[in-house]
């Protein structure tokens, strides 16, 4: 799992035992802290300095589990959504950019010379290779940061190859000394709420298909990746949102998808060869998820014993 925190209660509930959701957590979740998080009346935004204190009280209390940034697309270092926050934070092992056309013009406001989102892949393949070069090289940059990984949360585009995406992440990470890495969570979530389990197990066939086949235009054939560049699977994450009081007239998927509906998907993720899943969510929603009887073979009940370290 990677388990979204964009407060401090997260963080309580995901590692409070008997009674919160410590006794869920295994060693190989992975934590993503929602540095975009723009605040509530309840809540702070998460500017660098609260994302910075989220991190470390994670750390503290489950030291087992990786943290992630999952960053805007934004330069103003004072802000929610700021492009490197936690870069420097030594409890942090990967910056992942949010990369949709919201974060991209949100983020043009302090980087004029950005150009116009791009939806086209053709178009849109360089800007992304652009943008992977700049986080990558500012974090190899930085003497806090340089041993971090950098990866994206792509807006799931069906005429995109991820597959394209995933290569250039490794490429860009190759200073790290291991050909594969950097990580990719594509933003799934309204492959689950328009069409449920089918629909969820259709995108994962295709996101699969891309990750070990290439398609020659010139040709029209289809051939296996070359090894040498076929990104890794275990790199790859899809993201379903959803929530303990879904509105099916809800346009927004982490609105009108119900933790029955995401515990299907899950199970056809699983079936297709999909090993991670990011759960956009609030706790509410992963309590009911866990409830759910194909959910609870895999995250047995919690127990009232002490968090594990």
């Amino acid at each position: 799992m990677l388990i979204r925190i964009n407060t401090q209660g997260n963080v309580k509930t995901w590692t409070k035992p008997g009674g919160g959701l410590a006794s869920r957590v295994r060693p190989r979740d992975i934590f993503v802290i929602n540095t975009r998080f723009e605040g509530t009346d309840s809540f702070p935004e998460v500017t660098p300095t609260v994302a910075a204190r989220l991190a470390t009280h994670l750390h503290r209390a489950l030291p087992c589990n990786r943290i992630i940034a999952l960053n805007g697309m934004s330069f103003d270092p004072t802000q929610p959504g700021y492009a490197f926050s936690l870069i420097d934070h030594p409890s942090v092992f990967a910056l992942l950019t949010d990369y949709e056309r919201l974060d991209w013009e949100a983020g043009r406001r302090t980087d004029p010379e950005r150009p116009r989102w791009a939806d086209a892949f053709e178009l849109a393949l360089p800007l992304i290779q652009g943008w992977n070069l700049s986080v990558a090289s500012t974090v190899a940059a930085n003497p806090a940061g340089a041993a971090k990984q950098t990866g994206l949360a792509p807006q799931d585009h069906g005429r995109w190859n991820f597959s394209e995406i995933a290569q250039d992440l490794n490429e860009k990470n190759a200073r790290l000394g291991a050909p594969k890495l950097g990580p990719l969570a594509v933003q799934t979530q309204d492959a689950c709420a328009r069409r449920g389990a089918a629909g969820f197990r259709a995108r994962a066939t295709k996101l699969l298909f891309q990750y070990q086949f290439e398609f020659i235009k010139e040709t029209g054939e289809t051939i296996p990746l070359d090894p040498a560049v076929k990104p890794s699977i275990g790199n790859l994450a899809m993201e379903l949102s959803f929530s303990d009081s879904p509105d099916p007239t809800a346009t927004q998927s982490i609105l009108r998808t119900s933790p029955a509906t995401a515990a299907s998907c899950v199970q056809a993720g699983l079936r297709q060869g999909i090993g991670a899943f990011f759960f956009f969510v609030a706790e509410d929603g992963m309590r009911l998820l866990f409830q759910k009887p194909k959910i609870a073979k895999l995250r047995p009940p919690p127990d009232t014993g002490s968090v594990r370290p």
